[in-house]
């Protein structure tokens, strides 16, 4: 067993080094119990950073900075003063470096301070970004607070509430101070958890099946002979190889420290490439590549003069690409740059070719037609919204503000550059590939539409102008074609690939030669070319050889109708063996414009290779089935939702051999807070539930997440998952936290403690609460993970460890048959 500690000497939050009291404020010395003037509270400020401070300032709304903190070593930071209420704004933080950084017109993250009480609002996160920056978010760790408040100052925390103060009510402090004064669990064992037990061997290994793809795109030549792919050889090496699809050589061109972002063919044998974080700032190579017949490629490598990114390398002029990059003032501009020979050399002469207004300039996205005139950017607006420029030169006129949630997105335009092509659901019943008139400011044609299916994305020709359309069917990815004589090679893929799903990576530009990523569920996404004339296909490559002889097992679509007659669709694999199996539900997260397909799915293959059937449904609001479909997702988490992954349970159940009495949910982010609440609703139907960075408090979610740190996002959260505010006894009945006497049956819970999309008080809070109910929790935590895990050891760790959960409580089934 192991203890985490709840609040003492050893554990407890660094205190700061007292600052200066300013005037109407004062320190509160740990221990004592503070004598209140009347109009005056309590603050209880909290900063967590990745750097040491000198200092962290707040202000009354329009008055003068006053120091909240001073002198903090890196980690997390806590102070108690004494305020006069009213409302308050964070202002500036200075490093020990004499780095000052503005925390930004923070006015939409002002608090009030009560009088007579403790105000928490919220911890102040601080992550360096880069050389330059420094990010700034407000999130509510409640339970931490109140922890550091009951160990530094017993006394008080007894005598005065803790209120916390944000865009939204946090009932829990409240209710965790009812519940705890009703236990008599000590102090030093409220935050106990459990290790995983001991998974046993694995057939098939974490490191192998998370192990990023060693082929992570491939591109293929104009002359469909050639094709480069981008190699991930390790953490720290990628590379360009060169194929001859003739001869089948390889040729290593180049080797870098970062992933090739950019890799673009300007003509049958020049290549052009980049690496760098920033992709307005790549450093471009050039390849000049020489074949003959019977010897490998051979190649010379010139170097860009400037950093930039490419953006098309078919112009009018042969030779000449355009060319985005930084210009005076680190102005974002695209010039035509002259890469042709000229008497044996390269002059790289640039000439402008558009530019955005200074205003206007940050993060844009450029558009070229295929003259290679500029003719179309989307821009970032302050407010973070995007909008759809168009025009000429350096006039681009605003056409069409985008959508987060919908709507237009562009992809490109047509040949002349009179219309943006790309995918809309505006005004319709799902999502279309659709030709838009930037003019007239609407869409004017429909160039794909599947009835109840949503586009995917457009398949582009050489020219960066639409062949074809890709959508889902039955879980699998399907390439449909817009040209007449081309939609028979859709059934010929069809019958050649069976029961898989093909992604055109690339297409000659005779169109005889096709670039294919064939993947299923039990199949590793794998490189093909596939001779058109002649029906053939031909390996080219693996995108992970180490799974190569692997067996694997394949998933089956089922169909089911929910409690209001809205149709599912859900996938089930089962292992081999004979018998009837154990079952793992495993809800998707999102939940909105998310969906589950029949691709190569690592987790789905690790729980099949222990034993276990899978479950996987797309619920509504998944993506892929319509408008009205994603649509009905929306205020929908715990309730309907649930219903429907009921519903496709009872169908597997009623066709397939799974044994209902031993069965687990198990999910990651929205899926995990299906899990906890799926158990809650229905006791006594799972023996087990894991949740994986999963949300345990709705209301929560509202004050401990990035997607609740601007209005903006805020409002697009009331819109899909509902308004804390309204909605508060709702949230409050379908939040496994406030039900957790029901959580009866064993949990584990998995959490990265720098997740910013579901923090880590959404664990914590749990494992305080499974305490007080005498069921410690099993818990895997880990320092560096965010929401998306990034280290592969530690993606192995806690596979095992689910493994070993899984083992314990639904067997072997070995054992079991």
């Amino acid at each position: 067993m192991l203890s985490a500690c709840a609040w003492n000497v050893t554990c407890a939050l660094a205190l700061l080094v007292a600052a200066p009291a300013f005037a109407g404020t004062r320190d509160v010395e740990p221990g004592t119990l503070p004598h209140l003037q009347p109009g005056e509270g309590l603050l209880l400020v909290e900063a967590d950073t990745d750097v040491a401070l000198a200092s962290l300032q707040l202000a009354p709304l329009d008055g003068d900075s006053v120091e909240a903190l001073h002198v903090a070593d890196a980690g997390v930071t806590a102070r108690l003063l004494v305020l006069p209420a009213g409302r308050y704004m964070w202002r500036n933080a200075t490093l020990q470096s004499g780095r000052r950084f503005s925390l930004g017109n923070t006015r939409d993250e002002a608090f009030d301070v009560a009088p007579g009480r403790v105000t928490y609002a919220g911890d102040l996160v601080l992550r360096v970004k880069g050389r330059d920056g420094m990010s700034f978010e407000v999130a509510n760790r409640g339970l931490r607070a109140i922890d550091w408040l009951h160990a530094r100052y017993p006394q008080l925390a007894q005598a005065l509430p803790v209120v916390y103060s944000g865009h939204y009510p946090d009932p829990f402090p409240a209710f965790y101070a009812r519940e705890r004064a009703a236990s008599a669990l000590a102090d030093d064992a409220l935050s106990t958890v459990l290790a995983p037990p001991a998974p046993g061997p694995l057939p098939l290994s974490p490191l192998d099946l998370w192990h990023y793809r060693r082929v992570d795109g491939a591109s293929l030549n104009p002359a469909g002979d050639l094709v480069v792919e981008n190699v991930h050889e390790s953490d720290a090496l990628w590379a360009l190889d060169l194929v001859d699809l003739s001869s089948r050589a390889r040729v290593r061109l180049a080797t870098s420290a970062q992933r090739f972002g950019s890799i673009d063919w300007a003509g049958d044998r020049v290549l052009l490439a980049g690496t760098g974080d920033d992709s307005t700032r790549e450093r471009v190579s050039l390849f000049d590549i020489r074949t003959a017949a019977g010897v490998a490629p051979t190649f010379a490598q010139t170097r860009l003069p400037d950093d930039g990114h490419v953006l098309a390398t078919r112009t009018d002029v042969p030779g000449r690409i355009l060319f985005e990059r930084r210009g005076a003032f680190g102005r974002l501009e695209v010039v035509a740059l002259d890469i042709g020979l000229r008497d044996g050399a390269r002059r790289f002469q640039a000439e402008l070719r558009g530019r955005l207004a200074a205003a206007a300039d940050p993060d844009i996205g450029w558009f070229a037609d295929a003259h290679g005139r500029v003719r179309a950017a989307t821009l970032h607006r302050d407010d973070g919204t995007l909008a759809l420029m168009y025009g000429e030169g350096t006039r681009f006129d605003e056409v069409l503000p985008l959508r987060d949630d919908g709507g237009f997105r562009p992809l490109g335009l047509s040949d002349d550059g009179q219309y943006v092509f790309g995918l809309s659901d505006e005004g319709s019943a799902q999502r279309d590939l659709v030709a838009f008139d930037p003019k007239q400011g609407r869409v004017v044609r429909t160039l794909f539409r599947k009835p109840g299916t949503d586009v995917q994305d457009a398949v582009l020709d050489a020219q960066g102008q639409p062949i074809g359309a890709t959508y889902f069917d039955q879980g699998h990815r399907v390439t449909a074609f817009l040209d007449p004589a081309l939609q028979p090679l859709q059934a010929v893929l069809a019958r050649a690939f069976p029961d898989r799903s093909l992604q055109v990576a690339g297409r000659s530009d005779d169109g005889r030669t096709l670039l294919l990523w064939v993947e299923a569920s039990d199949q590793p996404a794998t490189l093909y070319r596939y001779d058109v004339a002649s029906a053939q296909a031909s390996l080219v490559d693996v995108a992970a050889p180490w799974l190569q002889g692997r067996e694997f097992v394949p998933s089956v679509p089922l169909q089911a109708r929910s409690r209001d007659g809205l149709p599912v669709e859900a996938f089930l694999t089962l292992p081999r063996g004979a018998g009837r199996h154990a079952l793992v539900v495993l809800p998707h997260g999102g939940p909105i414009g998310v969906s589950d397909h029949r691709l190569f799915n690592p987790e789905v293959q690790f729980l099949a290779s222990l034993g276990y059937a899978v479950l996987q449904v797309n619920f509504r609001g998944s993506d892929g089935y319509g408008t009205a479909f994603r649509e009905a997702g929306y205020h929908a988490g715990g309730t309907a939702i649930e219903d429907d992954i009921d519903a496709a349970l009872q169908v597997a159940l009623a066709r397939y051999p799974l044994d209902a009495s031993r069965m687990c949910v198990m999910g990651s982010s929205y899926g995990g807070y299906s899990a906890l609440q799926s158990a809650a609703r229905w006791p006594g139907r799972f023996r087990c539930a894991v949740s994986i960075a999963g949300i345990t408090d709705r209301m929560l979610f509202f004050t401990a997440s990035d997607s609740g740190n601007s209005a903006r996002t805020r409002a697009e959260l009331e819109r899909l998952v509902g308004d804390p505010r309204r909605e508060y006894a709702e949230m409050l009945a379908t939040s496994p936290l406030y039900r957790y006497r029901a959580l009866t049956l064993p949990v584990m819970l998995v959490h990265g403690r720098e997740d910013t999309r579901v923090d880590y008080e959404h664990a914590r809070r749990l494992v305080r609460m499974l305490n007080l109910a005498g069921h410690p929790p099993v818990m895997l935590s880990f320092d560096n993970e965010g929401h998306n895990w990034r280290e592969l050891a530690d993606i192995a760790t806690a596979y095992r460890g689910v493994a070993g959960f899984l083992r314990a409580y639904l067997g072997e089934p070995e054992r079991l048959q």
